[in-house]
């Protein structure tokens, strides 16, 4: 094989390695080699996946809304709020903490602007608000079997503002 063949064939790895970089993340991906010792090429193509654009779609504020109810309600037994957080049945006894102390100092959650984050997991810009005001909290959820709950980290965090730990 002649130097020319060689270089030509480089060129022409180096000019299709080049073109998907400049493609977006929901096109096809295309990776080509060459063997210069049986001149042979071969060609693989993947499909880049958006994942967090599936996981946002698949949970809204609407889905969401409802855990967040149950969680923030005094008056839901343990078992409820168990089972819209993740992991919850080991979190009972300071679930049953948290209900006393909504039931000094309510709390209220409204899921605002939901972002996916893989497929199992989205994150919710949430307004968390008391007797004396509110603020922003981003609250991630999980995807268990179907069900949206509210992630463990996110949970424990919203139990330490009630002076709680998991």
């Amino acid at each position: 094989m002649n130097t020319r063949t060689v270089w030509a064939a480089a060129a022409a790895v180096v000019a299709l390695a080049v073109v998907p970089a400049c493609s977006s993340d929901d096109s096809a991906a295309t990776t080509t080699t060459s063997d210069t010792t049986t001149n042979a090429t071969t060609t693989t193509t993947t499909t880049n996946a958006t994942t967090t654009t599936a996981a946002a779609a698949a949970a809204t504020a609407a889905d969401l809304q409802p855990q967040l109810d149950v969680f923030f309600d005094p008056t839901s037994t343990v078992d409820a709020k168990a089972a819209v957080v993740e992991n919850g049945a080991d979190l009972t006894a300071v679930l049953e903490q948290f209900n006393g102390v909504l039931a000094g100092y309510p709390l209220t959650a409204t899921v605002g602007d939901v972002t996916g984050v893989d497929a199992d997991t989205v994150t919710a810009t949430t307004d968390v608000a008391g007797p004396h005001g509110g603020a922003p909290m981003d609250l991630t959820f999980t995807d268990v079997d179907g069900t949206w709950v509210l992630a463990t980290d996110s949970t424990c965090s919203i139990l330490e503002m009630g002076h709680l730990s998991c």
